[in-house]
């Protein structure tokens, strides 16, 4: 099992966020995603190991953080082995006991509620999580805010009216979700050239579309053809038969995560699917070759096994099995997982959560017409 030392001093800004709040963190290597989070946001994600399928779409949890400064070399110490993060040895998505333990969710809602704009959370606690991003050389990045509905039920009554304005204005009503941001890479060495509207810029070979530009959307027809946008990018050589397969990946992700949501009584306001692929043509092409070819190998080796006598296997034969099963993970191709939680809670009894569910399905819709076009 690896370990983590993290300290405050040694984390940098994680530049690779397509929407969200301010002041999110990563470690120096970049396999850590520090986020600034509430108590609430906090046990969802420590109740999660109860919910194991729920849990595979989730960052895997590695546990909390102290932002706090410490004056005292000793109480800094102190609050980091109180804090210490162990990553887990499997990627299900299985959160290891931690240390913090979260207060009450519902603790508290602002009686004089103002919008944040996207500001950092004001807390000294932050969740570490694994960074969705780790392992992509040039990931591209698309966040879809689920539900029609985006408040909880400890939200005053004007941040209901707003976000209620929020969703009627945009495609969160018709669709059950809309784009909240998107990072797409252009491709090397190429000069993002042209005017651009105030909702994307252009950063490290990247376009940026910021909250706005999914805001603007009235119906499917924009919202089709933003995920055109983010999946076809020939600048990057990530060709029409490139994109198809990422399509089908994701596609795939999200049936899987539509027939969890089905099963699990959960209730998620404001929290997105996260997608992210290899946004670089020629690193895309290549794995997809290399995960195709071991898959034929692989398909190989099984065939050969089951025409052996089982009980004839010698012990250099089984070695080589178990040298298969430690062979190095391929680099990512394309996730699709769920984030943000800070407005989430488990809701025995009260059946599944058909306002995230109805965002899930348009998104499979969308996705199953790209990948039949």
């Amino acid at each position: 099992m690896s370990k983590h030392s993290l300290t405050p001093s040694s984390l940098v800004a994680f530049n690779h966020a397509a929407a969200g709040h301010d002041g999110v963190l990563s470690d120096p290597s970049g396999a850590l995603v520090i986020k600034p989070c509430t108590p609430a946001e906090i046990a969802f994600y420590e109740s999660a190991s109860a919910h194991p399928e729920f849990a595979h779409y989730m960052p895997t949890f590695m546990g909390t953080l102290s932002l706090s400064p410490h004056p005292d070399p000793a109480a800094a110490a102190a609050a980091l082995t109180a804090n210490s993060i162990s990553a887990p040895a499997s990627s299900e998505g299985v959160p290891p006991t931690t240390t913090n333990t979260a207060s009450d969710p519902s603790a508290a809602a602002a009686a004089d509620w103002t919008p944040s704009q996207g500001a950092t959370i004001p807390t000294n606690t932050a969740i570490v999580l694994s960074n969705l991003t780790y392992g992509f050389q040039h990931p591209n990045i698309l966040d879809l805010k689920l539900g029609a509905r985006l408040w909880d039920d400890n939200a005053p009554p004007a941040k209901r009216q707003r976000l209620d304005a929020v969703a009627a204005s945009s495609t969160s009503s018709s669709l059950g979700f809309r784009i909240a941001g998107m990072r797409v890479w252009q491709g090397p060495g190429i000069a993002i050239q042209g005017r651009f509207p105030e909702d994307v810029v252009k950063a490290m070979g990247y376009k940026i579309y910021g909250k706005e530009y999914g805001r603007g959307f009235k119906g499917r027809e924009d919202v089709l053809g933003a995920f055109e946008e983010f999946l076809h990018v020939k600048t990057a050589r990530v060709t029409p038969e490139l994109a198809k397969k990422v399509v089908k990946r994701l596609l795939s992700e999200v049936q899987g995560l539509e027939a969890v949501l089905s099963g699990q009584e959960s209730r998620m306001y404001s929290a997105s699917v996260l997608f992210v692929y290899e946004g670089d043509g020629e690193i895309l092409k290549r794995e997809f070759e290399l995960e195709e070819r071991e898959s034929r190998e692989r398909a190989a080796r099984e065939d050969s096994h089951k025409a052996q006598d089982q009980n004839k296997r010698t012990e250099h034969e089984d070695d080589e099995l178990d040298d298969d099963d430690d062979e190095e993970e391929a680099p990512p191709i394309a996730v699709a997982k769920l984030i943000d939680f800070a407005h989430a809670e488990w809701v025995p009894g009260q059946g599944p959560d058909e306002n995230a569910l109805q965002g899930v399905r348009s998104i499979i819709d969308i996705l199953t017409q790209l990948s039949s076009s």
